[in-house]
């Protein structure tokens, strides 16, 4: 790895083009690709870190875990914090989540 890079190149081929077709779909669903979802040009199976917003709970990306540089941001009803829970659990891995919030009490939960 060089020094600066804080996510490595995935680990085959076959993987990196599973990640951009990952991404792929997300766009073709309706989420919005903030950042990333390109293959970085160098040598060996580098992508960009990946940002999606707009995500909808029925979409491939929001239940399907990619084991890649992708991030998906869904929002939820403010005030609502037993329906993001269900939500969560409802998921099939659950292998990584993170609540950003101006709210620490929300957080808290």
């Amino acid at each position: 790895l060089d020094r600066t890079t804080d996510h490595g190149p995935q680990n085959h081929k076959a993987h990196l083009e599973k990640l951009l077709e990952y991404c792929q779909t997300g766009v073709k669903e309706g989420a919005i690709l903030l950042y990333g979802g390109r293959q970085v040009c160098r040598p060996g199976f580098f992508m960009e870190p990946t940002i999606f917003t707009n995500v909808e709970d029925d979409m491939h990306i929001a239940h399907e875990e990619s084991f890649g540089p992708v991030m998906i941001i869904s929002k939820f009803k403010d005030g609502d914090v037993d329906g993001v829970l269900e939500r969560a659990n409802r998921t099939e891995y659950g292998l990584a989540s993170g609540v950003f919030t101006k709210d620490i009490s929300k957080a808290l939960y």
